[in-house]
């Protein structure tokens, strides 16, 4: 029986990733090498107990799309243009010098241009699953160098995008690279029109509609078909079907079902990218790797020494610290999973010669399997460098000069710090200062962005970004410095948000004449916590302790803000 055959095949790969890919996790590797691995052990040039890759690479591609759309659904319009500046100034040109660099070297070796521009792109790129990762065990999501390792990667991804466009038109023998990029570029803005006219008036209300029906079953089978279908309508139009699930993620991106639809396509997308990487991992030729060994490693360490060089030659450029240089550096010097795409899809083409693919596979396997431990070293040179730079209020200029619509978070003791976790889960930049400088020792070790200051120090608050800030929070119980704080800001003409926490309701109209936009009295607001407890306890539901608890908050503080004007009439 024929489906029999891609049934066992099928088992024999989620058999590999169930055994391997968990030893991978144990060792604290990234998950993609571990689906490579396992691709290589049952694959053609490991235990042969899959011989036909082919089998497998249309399942295997659905995960090329959803990852696509994770990838657009992550961005969003908003978030480009809050980091515009460092997605398309620092990782455009990241980009563009980089792809420069190998695809000038390929020619020089006798390489033809259009595999040349396939190559220098898909070698430019890093690998955004296993980057993010280590940035995550690392502690450094917040830091700036988190920020410029993801917007260099925000950038490699909208690059992929053209790249996949331009691979099936260069690879036709009759066209020239213009006439290639002039065609792939019509054909781009033309989607791009229709599909974001239509899904800017289409998919919210398909959204509301399906949700108010209550059906969770339904809910998916509509995210799906809308990423496939966009991916399919790509590919009609002669364009990348990843191209198409990207738009649907930017445009999905925008309705206030984003988490929802999220949460629907993770384990979708991890299945399927999973098995991209072990038919990747099918296709590496182990024989070929012994007998070139020397010539890939070294092919390897120009690689990622080309990369690290330029990234922290452009680090010094755009002004930031030769500490977050060398970190962010030999953190992107990897290759990209990307890449295993583009070559692949390149040697499918005829653009590139199947053993130059190979190699190049190779090569990039290996880069990422060197990334943890060659991430960790750039970490721990970066924290040399920051104690031999001290932590004079330029330093902190340095290292605040990429932040824009922040929040500033003063004090990181307890309170700050759920702040700032709160902060995070929901993506949004922040930068915290406190006075204890044991603390700020203790948390920059682990790669949180706060930093030893006294906020009413107008040099200081400038450090911090203060003029470009989306808001301030004082989470300290210091009264005085906060209204020195808060009278400082104001006194600098800047109208942004300013929240307060205060120990009761005469703090609280004290802050908020000083020029708080609102005060919390955490006396007041543990009392009603408590009441609230209370009540839940004795069986009063929700939404009628919610009830209360407002208009005992709304009586409050209007009373509050009530004597206030008295006072000052």
């Amino acid at each position: 029986m024929h489906n029999s055959v891609h049934l066992s095949e099928v088992v024999l790969l989620l058999c590999a990733a169930v055994c391997i890919v968990p030893l991978f996790r144990v060792l604290r590797l990234s998950p993609v090498l571990g689906y490579l691995v396992a691709g290589t052990v049952i694959g053609p040039y490991g235990f042969r107990l899959i011989g036909d890759v082919a089998t497998t690479t249309g399942i295997a591609e659905f995960g090329v799309i959803f990852l696509l759309f994770l990838i657009g659904l992550e961005l969003s319009f908003e978030r480009l243009r809050s980091m515009r500046k460092h997605v398309f100034g620092f990782g455009g040109a990241q980009v563009f010098i980089t792809a420069g660099i190998f695809a000038a070297l390929f020619v020089g070796f006798g390489g033809h241009n259009n595999a040349a521009i396939i190559i220098g792109g898909g070698l430019a790129l890093s690998s955004t699953a296993i980057v993010l990762q280590v940035v995550a065990e690392q502690g450094e999501k917040s830091s700036q160098v988190g920020r410029l390792a993801l917007a260099v990667l925000i950038l490699q991804d909208l690059v992929v995008i053209p790249l996949l466009v331009l691979v099936p038109l260069l690879a036709q023998s009759d066209s020239s690279l213009a006439d290639a990029l002039g065609l792939a570029a019509l054909k781009a803005i033309a989607y791009l029109v229709l599909v974001f006219g239509a899904g800017r008036l289409l998919l919210r209300p398909l959204f509301h509609f399906i949700a108010s029906l209550d059906s969770m079953e339904l809910f998916s089978a509509t995210t799906l078909f809308v990423v496939l279908g966009m991916a399919w309508l790509a590919t009609t139009a002669g364009l990348s079907p990843a191209l198409g699930a990207f738009m649907a993620g930017l445009l999905v991106a925008e309705t206030a079902f984003k988490h929802q639809v999220e949460s629907d396509i993770l384990p979708y997308k991890g299945l399927f990218l999973g098995l991209f990487f072990m038919t990747v991992g099918m296709s590496l030729d182990l024989g070929m790797l012994l007998e070139r060994f020397a010539g890939i490693v070294g092919i390897t360490v120009a690689l990622m020494a080309t990369k690290a060089l330029v990234i922290m030659a452009l680090c010094r450029v755009f002004g930031f610290a030769l500490a977050a240089a060398v970190h962010v550096g030999l953190l992107l010097s990897q290759g990209s999973e990307f890449a295993f795409i583009l070559f692949a899809l390149a040697a499918d083409q005829g653009l590139m010669d199947p053993a130059m693919s190979q190699v190049l596979l190779v090569v990039i396997t290996m880069s990422m399997a060197l990334t943890p431990l060659i991430a960790g070293a750039g970490q721990r040179i970066a924290f040399a460098l920051e104690k031999l730079a001290g932590a004079r209020s330029e330093n902190l200029l340095d290292e605040t000069l990429d932040l824009s619509h922040h929040v500033i978070v003063s004090g990181y003791g307890r309170v700050g710090h759920t702040v700032a976790r709160l902060l995070e889960v929901e993506d949004m930049p922040y930068v915290a200062i406190d006075m204890d400088s044991y603390l700020v020792s203790k948390e920059r070790k682990s790669g949180v962005p706060v930093y030893y200051g006294d906020t009413t120090r107008i040099h200081v608050l400038t450090a911090l970004g203060v003029a470009r800030a989306r808001a301030l929070i004082i989470t300290h119980n210091d009264t005085r410095v906060a209204l020195q704080t808060i009278t400082t800001i104001r006194a600098m003409g800047l109208d942004m948000p300013i929240i307060a926490r205060a120990k009761n309701l005469e703090q609280v109209q004290r802050l908020e004449k000083a020029g708080a936009t609102l005060a919390v009295a955490e006396m007041f607001e543990t009392s009603l916590q408590l009441s609230a407890a209370l009540l839940k306890s004795v069986g009063v539901n929700d939404y009628e302790i919610t009830r209360i608890l407002e208009i005992f908050r709304a009586e409050d503080y209007a009373l509050t803000r009530t004597a206030e004007r008295e006072v000052t009439a």
